[in-house]
């Protein structure tokens, strides 16, 4: 891992106000005050809170996080021009992407994971059942999804090809709507229904495909809960990070060491 790198993604990452002040509206303060507003009131969580609290709320975290970390425009007005002369040594491709990749899911795992403990801490002021394994299950959660997605966007900010980013993005968002979706507004409709309802049954097959096959995360407690480990899940995860990485590191192009040069 080279400091240099991390130090300049964290820069990049939060010195932005309009970034923090994404962060702190979408990832702290909706969340919290849905959680303080049911509990007061007595009503059960809504999926608009599970989705802020879970995997879609990191992506929405790293969405702006991770906006220009991974090309050279990542530090463009902040002295970024001069990181190559800051270097001691020669910077392999592999230690480039994994000390961004390391320090994206390092930010954005805490501060969801902060989130989650505070919500947690909210629940558990107004007299919620939360076990210490369930709070230690959300925190790994929050951080093997910032693994997973940061290294998706990773992967899709340093492949150059066109294609490849238009498909990235468009099944990110396919896979991103389909979780917002309640499934409740289309079950049990008719296969003869109307067309909206058939197209948004279809985005909800995809997305859930996209989920599976390349977003596999892992529900920890459910793992850990379990009588006899499940260790597909985990191949699933690993092997979709390892990959991500794997193809972030062979496509990526030396020109991307300088940064702020075109």
């Amino acid at each position: 891992m080279n400091k240099t790198i991390m130090r300049f993604t964290a820069m990049s990452a939060c010195l932005d106000p309009l970034k923090l002040l994404y962060v702190a509206m979408l990832g702290f303060v909706m969340p919290i005050g849905m959680k303080v507003a049911s509990m007061f009131h007595g009503a059960s969580d809504s999926q608009t809170f599970e989705m802020l609290t879970g995997k879609v709320g990191v992506a929405f975290v790293l969405m702006v996080l991770c906006l220009g970390l991974a090309g050279n425009s990542a530090t463009q007005g902040r002295g970024g021009e001069y990181l190559p002369l800051l270097f001691t040594r020669p910077v392999t491709r592999s230690e480039y992407v994994l000390s961004k990749w390391l320090i994206i899911t390092l930010i954005g795992g805490s501060l969801a994971a902060l989130q989650n403990v505070v919500v947690a801490a909210i629940g558990l002021y107004f007299g919620e059942a939360i076990t210490l394994s369930a709070v230690v299950s959300m925190i790994a959660e929050r951080f093997m999804d910032a693994a997973l997605i940061s290294a998706a966007m990773i992967l899709t900010m340093l492949n150059r090809n066109p294609v490849f980013q238009i498909v990235a993005i468009l099944s990110f968002y396919i896979w991103l709507a389909g979780q917002t979706i309640p499934p409740v507004s289309v079950a049990g409709m008719s296969a003869g229904g109307d067309l909206s309802i058939e197209a948004t049954k279809f985005m909800l097959a995809v997305s859930q495909y996209i989920a599976h096959l390349i977003l596999p995360t892992v529900n920890v407690y459910d793992l850990i809960s379990a009588r006899w480990l499940n260790v597909a899940p985990l191949i699933a995860y690993l092997s979709a990070v390892t990959l991500y990485l794997a193809l972030a590191i062979s496509t990526t192009n030396k020109r991307e060491f300088f940064y702020g040069t075109n």
